[in-house]
């Protein structure tokens, strides 16, 4: 290992390590709470940073290693948006689709049960926001796809690469599974990590084809809880087999096209 790549390789350690400190600090007083202790208000609201622990990481280490230069190019690639636009349409239609479909299969079933934990139409624009803001989107990615996959994709072929860093990023929502109102208090972890490995799959697809857009990743990672919160298949163990069913068979068709190396078709051909 030469010097460069050892020095990367202990970047993405140092990330990880502060991404997981971050959040998870934050995460345990909520956890407390949720047990019956008495934790301090100013901790519990605290905890709402949590989710920021990916990205925070990812300008800090990027800060460390390349200096401010470094933290422009990283934050420049949230508005990355020189991609073909045909992306766009597996962007905002794959986990919509998906989630539709387990929803079919869960009132099939089960009944429409379910259908009583969607929110309301009615607050579709000021859940946007706060979902963009304040969960995943912005909080995480800039961290998973726009600091950590393309130096697990340098020793890496793409699907490990996602696998690896599926499984981080399913074991980075562990507190969240023990937090009272989360939508991972209601899914069993095991089943929510698999489905996190396998979507991070898709997130590389999208990523390599987008010139690594962590925009296109945003969108995503957006376009999937907004699907979440108005298509709530994931109450039901039903539905939420039915989507890592579904999900399974998008991977599939992605890795027989675009093949596991790279996920990613010659420039030539791309489109």
């Amino acid at each position: 290992m030469n010097s460069s790549t050892y020095l990367e390789s202990k970047n993405l350690v140092l990330f990880f390590i502060i991404t997981f400190a971050w959040s998870w600090l934050l995460w345990i007083p909520q956890v407390l709470d949720t047990m019956g202790f008495e934790i301090n208000i100013i901790l519990l609201f605290l905890g709402n940073l949590a989710v920021f622990g990916p990205s925070v990481s990812a300008i800090i280490v990027t800060g460390i290693a390349s200096g401010k230069d470094g933290i422009k190019k990283l934050l420049k690639k949230g508005w990355k948006h020189d991609f073909k636009k045909i992306w766009l349409f597996p962007i905002f239609i794959i986990i919509p689709v998906i989630s539709f479909l387990s929803l079919l299969m869960v009132i099939l079933i089960e009944g429409d049960w379910v259908l009583n934990y969607g929110n309301p139409f009615t607050m579709f624009f000021p859940i946007l926001f706060i979902i963009f803001f304040t969960g995943g989107p912005l909080a995480e990615e800039f961290g998973w796809r726009g600091f950590a996959l393309d130096r697990l994709q340098s020793r890496w072929n793409a699907l490990i690469s996602s696998l690896i860093l599926g499984l981080i990023w399913g074991v980075w929502h562990l507190p969240l599974h023990f937090i009272a109102g989360t939508t991972q208090e209601v899914i069993p972890f095991y089943q929510n990590l698999i489905i996190i490995m396998l979507s991070s799959v898709i997130y590389t697809w999208l990523h390599n084809n987008t010139g690594g857009s962590v925009l296109v990743a945003m969108l995503f990672h957006l376009t999937s809880n907004m699907s979440g919160a108005y298509i709530p298949y994931w109450i039901s163990d039903v539905g939420r087999w039915m989507s890592f069913t579904f999900t399974l068979i998008v991977v599939a068709i992605i890795l027989i096209i675009y093949g596991p190396k790279k996920l990613k078709k010659n420039q030539t051909k791309l489109d």
